[in-house]
């Protein structure tokens, strides 16, 4: 259930994050951006998932990896949006 979660949550934080900062104005550059931020995203819900499976409950895991991933994916998106300017967004 986690890694279906941290899939489909990756999956549609790919794709906004491709349409609103790689192909939106021509930001070709941001490509590489867009996917390394979605692999730290994907990386940082197993862990938190992982971790916490470990440590507590599965329960406390859904819930950890569920907060973690959603905190993540606001992250990406304000850095993926500053960076966007930096390499050339007007």
């Amino acid at each position: 259930m986690i890694a279906i979660f941290v899939l489909v949550a990756a999956g549609f934080g790919y794709l906004v994050t491709t349409f609103l900062f790689a192909f939106s104005g021509g930001q070709y550059r941001m490509v590489t951006v867009v996917n390394i931020g979605a692999l730290a995203v994907v990386a940082l819900g197993l862990v938190v998932a992982a971790l916490t499976w470990r440590l507590r409950s599965p329960a406390a895991a859904v819930a950890s990896t569920v907060a973690a991933t959603c905190a993540a994916w606001v992250a990406v998106v304000i850095v993926e949006w500053v960076l966007s300017f930096s390499l050339g967004a007007t």
